[in-house]
């Protein structure tokens, strides 16, 4: 485990649209600090003119918007149908976010950290964190949330097929949370579970 002194450093898992966000939110909510990988690359995408760069040579002007800032939708139409296009993109961003979500793990007074991190088991990174929490939530659950953000089915397919499986992330995780249900189920689950993290 890397060096976070006596912090209690969480990491947060799961498949896409299982309810990571929402179950980061309700442990903001409850003290923790917390940080998603997902943001991060986010403002990397929109402030590093030389990732920037990289991005529009490799796949063209079309991966920009109007106003010129990285279209994420259009790099994910592109890495999630193409491993190797992703494998590039993933070499690209993984060592930057690392950086800096141990980086604001080392700056934070308190000493409850929770990292959002898709791929956590993907990329080995137990060894950073106290313990693990994976959300689960169904199949066809997770498919309906990403038609609902706008995904086709195939995209949504994709997009999901990319990831470990939900089942496999569970098994590897110290604990698993339930983010197929209602709001208030995930919250109580959440509520019992956060006095066995530190």
């Amino acid at each position: 485990m890397s060096d976070f002194s006596s912090k209690s450093v969480v990491g947060l898992t799961g498949g896409i649209a299982t309810g990571k966000s929402t179950a980061l939110q309700k442990f903001m909510e409850l003290g923790w600090s917390v940080l998603s990988a997902d943001s991060i690359v986010e403002k990397i995408l929109a402030t590093d003119v030389n990732i920037q760069k990289k991005l529009t040579g490799r796949w063209g002007e079309d991966v920009k918007e109007i106003c010129g800032r990285i279209d994420k939708g259009a790099v994910g139409r592109i890495v999630f149908k193409n491993n190797s296009e992703r494998q590039w993109l993933e070499s690209l961003l993984h060592p930057m976010v690392r950086s800096k979500w141990i980086s604001f793990v080392h700056s934070r007074p308190d000493n409850k950290c929770m990292i959002e991190l898709p791929l956590l088991f993907e990329n080995n990174l137990q060894k950073y964190f106290t313990c693990t929490i994976s959300m689960f939530a169904p199949h066809q659950t997770s498919l309906d949330r990403l038609f609902a953000r706008g995904s086709d089915p195939d995209d949504a397919q994709c997009r999901i097929s990319a990831q470990m499986p939900v089942l496999q992330k569970a098994g590897l995780a110290d604990f698993v949370l339930f983010g197929g249900g209602e709001n208030d189920f995930l919250d109580q689950q959440i509520k019992q579970l956060d006095p066995c993290l530190l």
